[in-house]
């Protein structure tokens, strides 16, 4: 082979790898985005299906049983609750040991990386329509941290907003009179929820 011949596959090679760079950072953030979407729906459902344990959980014990979140440095806490005097779930109750945890402690990131209750970008409110600012307080159920389910199939009603850091906003709904809950995604462009 000649020396022109080797310089010239040389160029090709180093022209191949330099379009693979290329093409490679830019599907970096595609990927990215693409992952902290995935992240943050698995982060929703994973969130649903513990509301919806809770309400099960009531059905079957008689008793009213609550989620509990606590928010520390970013990330979400969550604990299941059950009534042990009837007065419903409350929080006293809890510290005294009288409403007794149904579950440990667990942690929303452990199912869904960097997911948590959090506003990430200016949305509708799911329930009455009025804007939330990026940042804004994501547990809209009152003055309370505890989402209740009654064993005659009522709940607390109000709406968990879910999120990454980045990507997609997502909102647990839950309706009082029936205990439903239900799973939405913003669509940012149209300002509308969707299921």
């Amino acid at each position: 082979m000649a020396a022109s011949e080797r310089g010239a596959a040389l160029i090709d090679v180093v022209a191949a790898v330099g379009l693979s760079l290329v093409m490679a950072a830019a599907a970096v953030p595609v990927v990215g985005g693409t992952l902290d979407r995935e992240h943050t729906v698995v982060g929703a459902q994973y969130l649903a299906a513990q509301a919806q344990r809770a309400r099960l959980e009531s059905l079957k014990r008689g008793a009213a049983v609550a989620v509990k979140f606590e928010q520390l440095d970013g990330r979400t806490a969550i604990q299941l609750f059950v009534d042990g005097n009837g007065n419903g779930v409350l929080q006293r109750d809890i510290d005294r040991s009288v409403d007794l945890a149904l579950t440990p402690v667990d942690w929303i990131d452990h199912h869904a990386r960097g997911v948590a209750l959090r506003v990430n970008q200016s949305i509708d409110d799911a329930g009455t329509g009025d804007e939330i600012a990026a940042g804004g307080d994501p547990l809209r159920i009152g003055n309370s941290t505890l989402l209740s389910f009654s064993p005659f199939g009522s709940a607390t009603s109000g709406t968990l907003y879910v999120a990454a850091p980045r990507g997609p906003q997502m909102a647990i709904r839950v309706y009082g009179a029936t205990g439903r809950v239900r799973v939405l995604m913003f669509d940012a462009q149209a300002r509308t929820w969707r299921p």
